[in-house]
């Protein structure tokens, strides 16, 4: 166990402390796409009174510069920056300092490159352009007299972004607000769970047992994803079923390992595990409720900063309705089952047998968000959401209940974020 942990160390270490040695391909790509959707959110919105910004999850303009100029900055520093990088960080650049966009380009080409403006309206009419080429538009039309027409078209695709975020987020919110009847029962229920002893086949389970076994199936998840990242860049031109395939097969393997080398029989783990325990729709919305008012403090304490790397945790594959597909399968069906068989299932329970529901859960919750890899406000919201997730385990004893949680969760993220960042504009 100690030289598994020794491995899984070296792994975490390298993720969180080592050097940035340059991105994984397509960094860059969705980190553009996330820095000109949230620029233009934040323009759509400038108006709109501080609570609607809030609920909808928009910055305010300054604020939007300013993390777009941290992201890109990143990709500067690791040398994973394009020419369009450099040409977005020079306008975003010029803009907040008040300067012209058009002579911020001219001085980083050294006037060598000049906008094709017939081809940049054409882009910009047709939903294609980029905030900061309507910048550049912006400053040619004051100069030129130049068509309106383009940036009319460009103003109603901040106005479609605007409606998007809004709708969103609301259905998210709305959701909560129907979770808050059943939050009374949801607290006591909860509460009980910290009582419950380990009964039957699983008190017998050891921590050391539940971590070798965690560890093990944890490396084989590392190593068939880091096999399937080569696999899948040394090819070309694969389907996008096969790619969505692989991933669920990488996601879903050690998870099936980590249970088999548990039980003897399929039967056995649908049993004892608590995949055939009555489900509990209200305290899936209860809980959901309350993650989302803890959400809140969490996010003065610790900042919003999301994920370190400047995509800002979005998905290279998460374009179109082929991305769609993809995001529903990997992140809102086959992560919360393999997850939560591996940290609930078999971690949590191994733990919490010998240790108690409150230890088991603080520390399966604490590897849980650590090895999620994220900064500040991420690891403490996945830590959270571990947490809850093994306390309704233990109240309930059904983890089906807890994997339609996980769910429920994962999709009031990942939707949300597609309908504003990954939906077709045009």
């Amino acid at each position: 166990m100690a030289l598994l942990a020794f491995i899984l160390g070296i792994w975490l270490w390298d993720h969180y402390f080592g050097k940035t040695g340059g991105y994984a391909p397509g960094t860059e790509e969705v980190a553009l796409i996330k820095i000109d959707r949230d620029l233009r959110l934040a323009d759509a919105m400038a108006a709109d009174p501080p609570w609607l910004r809030w609920m909808a999850g928009v910055d305010s303009p300054d604020a939007a510069r300013k993390l777009a100029l941290n992201s890109l900055g990143k990709l500067a520093e690791a040398q994973s920056i394009s020419d369009e990088g450099a040409i977005a960080s020079a306008v975003i650049h010029s803009v907040e300092e008040g300067k012209s966009p058009l002579n911020a380009l001219t001085h980083l080409s050294q006037g060598q490159v000049a906008p094709d403006f017939s081809d940049l309206t054409g882009r910009l009419f047709h939903h294609q352009g980029r905030w900061w080429e309507k910048r550049l538009m912006e400053e040619w039309h004051t100069r030129s007299g130049g068509t309106a027409l383009d940036l009319e078209a460009e103003s109603e695709t901040g106005s479609l972004l605007r409606a998007r975020a809004l709708f969103s987020r609301s259905t998210v919110w709305l959701l909560a607000l129907m979770g808050f009847a059943f939050l009374p029962s949801t607290v006591r229920r909860m509460e009980a769970g910290f009582k419950i002893k380990a009964k039957g086949y699983t008190s017998g389970w050891t921590p050391s047992m539940g971590l070798t076994i965690f560890l093990v199936a944890t490396l084989a998840w590392i190593g068939f994803g880091l096999l399937l990242d080569v696999g899948l860049e040394a090819a070309s031109g694969v389907p996008s079923w096969l790619g969505v395939a692989l991933d669920s097969i990488a996601r879903m393997l050690p998870s099936l390992i980590a249970v088999a080398l548990v039980f003897r029989r399929p039967s056995h783990a649908v049993r004892i595990l608590g995949l055939n325990r009555r489900f509990h729709p209200g305290m899936v919305l209860g809980l959901f409720s309350l993650l989302v008012l803890l959400d809140q403090p969490l996010r003065l304490i610790f900042g919003d900063t999301g994920a370190s790397e400047p995509g800002g945790g979005l998905g290279v594959g998460e374009s179109g309705m082929a991305g769609l597909l993809f995001m529903l399968l990997s992140a809102c069906v086959a992560a919360p089952i393999a997850e939560e068989l591996l940290y609930r299932g078999i971690l949590f329970r191994s733990l919490g047998s010998r240790m108690g529901v409150l230890a088991g859960a603080v520390i399966s919750s604490a590897i849980f968000a650590v090895l999620h890899i994220y900064d500040g406000y991420g690891l403490a919201s996945v830590g959270v959401f571990g947490f809850a997730c093994a306390v309704l385990y233990a109240s309930t004893g059904s983890l089906t209940t807890v994997i339609a949680f996980h769910m429920l969760y994962n999709l009031s993220i990942k939707l949300p974020e597609w309908i504003v960042y990954h939906a077709p504009l045009g």
